[in-house]
Formats: structure tokens, C-alpha cells, sequence
């Protein structure tokens, strides 16, 4: 197997200054959920809702390999601080290890280490500073603390009313601190499980959170569009940069330039001085969210994806935001005006599907040639046995159906989201428009 070469664009490279130059790379077939970076073996990974992690050179940004074992999206990953190990965690409950060494093996096939429990989608991922334990948040309502020599869990932690949707260790792994969707951020005793004290109470979600031991600093993002910081021993200034705007999705901090970065779910991106709070950097980085964001390289650059399939990286060190850099235009949800049909599939269908006769790193088959086509022949995707043992058959009918009725209704067992498209007049032109799209040339 091949090494695979991302797409790289350099923006502005020859017009302006080389501080103006950003990068992105391309290799997911679905939005961008999560990042992770191990800058001792050069290693970087993201996860998308296409059903994968794609793993990186972290330096040149070329493609190893994708990782393939997830049955749903893709939401998290996490690296060892030994990089050792590499934790993915989806919307299928599932969290899986793998071996960072057979990773970068092209010659063998990973086969990661499936470690269960959870009952809601796990959106989450964290190590402890010794690399013993892993953290998981989870949509459950539970906290998962696991043991990774032994690949199990020790134990799960309750105590948020509502989803958990991140955790971190204290540099001293003696505590984890979790943010809910209750408004918390709590203080756990990692060696008891014992719940300790609400940290934070914000009112409304907490969507992500960060934690430097080093700085004595806490930032956190919120569903209110709060991005605050607090001193964890009080001995600090609690900072606040911005409430009331769009909600809050993705947050890191830097210990090495003492900055941390806020990211909105309107593409807005927030830098500022983790200590004092002064704002560094203020900028529109994308049309749409920004769900992963991670400083690289001692803070010399911050990468961040979203909604579409690309990754962007930019160099922080006199960094002037050059007027590209969020005028790409989508794959997905694009803004240009479209016809109706081509707006809902654009809505309901492009993520998932492509109209091209590959179904590669796509959440869900190919719709080229689906008119008259049984359910679950197309021989490039890995179906679920439901769908495999189903006797339908794609036509104007039953695509309305699918719409009208719900894939839970139509197609039970299937891996499509639940939508409906509630107007006749609507499906009516998807239906048209997939006609037209799908048909083999």
C-alpha cells in the first residue's frame, strides 16, 4: 500500500508575504470531527463523520493510512503521551486502541483493540500524563475511566444530568475534571472515583474544556458562546472573553507560548494570553463550525477542521489573516445558489453519499446508478446485514418513501441517520434531481 498524497494549497503563496501563507489537506469524504497531534513521532490524526481516522505525518501532512473499524462517526481521538497508542471513540458507543507501530506498517492490517461499555456515543478522548489510563465522555451520561494495560474498564463515573462532553486529566493524574451538558465542569478523585466539587457552573452547556496545570489555568467554551478561563487554585485571574454569541465547539491551550485558542461554531477563531486574557488574534477561519482545533509544534501553528472534508494549518508567528482564508467554497452545505433538488441533497445527501461510481471514504454507498438498484449491491461498501437480507429495490417510489416515512420505517437496521424531507414538493425534486445526477454516463 502506497502512501497517499494529500492536497495542498498554499494560499496567497505568491502575492503576499510567506506570513500570510496557510495550508490544507484533504483525504476524509465527510465533515472533520476531531484532531489529535504527537509531536515526538511526528504523528497526527483526524476523524470524520465519513466512519474513519485518517492518520498523518504530522511535518508534511501526507496521508499514512486510513483507519477503518468504526460503524459510525468518527468523533475523537486521542494519542499516548509515550505515543505508543493511538484511542478512537464514535457515535457507535465504541472506543478502540490501536498500536501506533503497526499503524505506520503499511505491509500489515491494524487490528485495534474494541474496548466497550458505553451505551451513548463517545465524543471525547483523553490520556493520562503516565499513558495507564484513558478517559472517555460519553452522551450516556457517564464518564469511562479505563485501564489500558489490561484494555478494561475500571470503572464509570455519573454524576453529570445530561450528556458528558469532555474530560481531561490533572497533570498529576489524580484528578479529572469533565464538562456536561448540564452547565458543570466537575472535579473527579481518579483513585476513588469519588465526585469532589463543581468547578464551574455555567448555566448553560459546556461544551469543551482544556486544562494547563503548568499556567493554573481552566478555559472552557460553552453552549452560550462563553469562552472563559478560570485559576483552578483561585491564585489567578478567571477570564472572560466573549458570552452571548454562537456556541463554543473547540478549545486548546499552549503551555509553551501561554495562549489559548477559542473556536465557534460560525468558523470564528479567538487566540488570546492564557494569563492576563489580552486578545492575540481574533478571525474568521472558516464558512460554518470549526469542531476540531489543535495548537502543533510548541504553538508555532494551530490546525483546525469542520464542516467540510479539508484541514487547515496556519503558522501563528506574524500571521497576517489573509482574505482566502475562509472564502473556500464548501463541498458540503455549500452558500452559492442552487436548485431545490440540488439544495436537498446538498442538505440531506452529500455528506454521506457521493454521485461518482466509488463509495470511498463515504459514510454511506454511492448513489451513482441507484434507479432500479437492489439495496445493498454495491460492492464497495460494507453493509449492515439487514440491508444485505433486504428485498427493495431503488426507484422513484420507494426513494419517496425513504424521505416520507424514515429509514428507521424503510430501511430498519440501516446506518442512515433518521431525517424526513416533510414536503411532497421537496422530495419530488431530489427525486428529480438524483435522476439526472445518478445516472450513468
Amino acid at each position: 500500500m502506497s502512501i497517499l498524497k494529500s492536497t495542498l494549497i498554499a494560499a496567497c503563496v505568491f502575492l503576499t508575504p510567506i506570513a500570510e501563507a496557510f495550508d490544507r489537506f484533504t483525504a476524509h469524504g465527510g465533515p472533520i470531527k476531531g484532531i489529535a497531534h504527537h509531536a515526538p513521532s511526528n504523528l497526527a490524526v483526524t476523524t470524520s463523520f465519513d466512519y474513519t481516522a485518517v492518520v498523518w505525518f504530522a511535518n508534511s501532512m501526507e496521508e499514512i493510512r486510513p483507519l477503518v473499524a468504526h460503524t459510525a462517526a468518527v468523533n475523537a481521538a486521542a494519542f499516548s503521551p509515550d505515543g505508543r497508542w493511538l484511542a478512537t471513540g464514535g457515535d457507535d458507543t465504541s472506543i478502540f486502541l490501536w498500536d501506533v507501530e503497526t499503524i505506520q506498517n503499511l505491509d500489515v492490517e491494524p487490528q485495534p483493540i474494541e474496548l466497550t461499555g458505553h451505551t451513548g456515543k463517545v465524543v471525547d478522548l483523553a490520556f493520562s500524563n503516565d499513558g495507564r489510563q484513558l478517559v472517555s465522555s460519553s452522551w450516556d451520561h457517564r464518564l469511562g475511566l479505563w485501564d489500558i494495560e489490561t484494555r478494561s474498564p475500571i470503572r464509570f463515573l455519573q454524576g453529570h444530568q445530561g450528556p458528558v462532553n469532555a474530560a481531561v486529566f490533572s497533570d498529576d493524574d489524580d484528578f479529572v475534571y469533565s464538562a456536561g451538558s448540564d452547565g458543570h465542569i466537575r472535579q473527579w478523585r481518579v483513585d476513588t472515583g469519588e465526585y469532589l466539587r463543581s468547578v464551574v457552573k455555567n448555566g448553560f452547556g459546556v461544551n469543551v474544556l482544556a486544562l494547563s496545570t503548568d499556567l493554573n489555568v481552566l478555559a472552557y467554551g460553552g453552549a452560550n458562546g462563553v469562552m472563559k478561563s478560570v485559576s483552578l487554585d483561585a491564585s489567578g485571574p478567571d477570564i472572560e472573553l466573549w458570552v452571548g454569541g454562537p456556541p463554543v465547539l473547540a478549545v486548546d491551550i499552549d503551555p509553551a507560548t501561554e495562549s489559548m485558542a477559542f473556536a465557534t461554531a460560525e468558523g470564528r477563531i479567538v487566540i488570546a494570553d492564557a494569563l492576563v486574557g489580552e486578545i492575540e488574534r481574533d478571525f474568521q477561519a472558516v464558512q460554518g463550525p470549526v469542531w476540531a482545533m489543535q495548537y502543533t509544534s510548541q504553538g508555532s501553528h494551530l490546525m483546525f477542521a469542520g464542516l467540510d472534508d479539508w484541514v487547515t494549518r496556519i503558522p501563528l508567528a506574524d500571521f497576517v489573516v489573509p482574505s482566502a482564508l475562509a472564502e473556500r467554497e464548501r463541498r458540503f452545505h455549500p452558500d452559492e445558489p442552487l436548485g431545490n433538488g440540488a439544495r436537498q441533497f446538498a442538505r440531506k445527501c452529500s455528506v454521506c453519499h457521493t454521485l461518482t461510481p466509488s463509495s470511498k471514504r463515504r459514510a454511506g454507498p454511492t448513489l451513482y446508478g441507484v434507479f432500479g438498484r437492489k439495496v445493498g449491491a454495491v460492492e464497495d461498501y460494507p453493509y449492515s446485514p439487514e440491508l444485505l437480507d433486504m428485498d427493495l429495490v431503488w426507484t422513484e417510489e420507494t426513494i419517496d418513501r425513504l424521505f416520507r416515512e424514515g429509514p428507521d420505517i424503510v430501511t430498519p437496521g440501516s446506518k442512515m441517520p433518521i431525517q424526513r424531507i416533510k414536503r411532497d414538493s421537496d422530495r419530488q425534486d431530489l427525486i428529480a434531481y438524483l435522476k439526472q445526477a445518478t445516472a450513468p454516463q
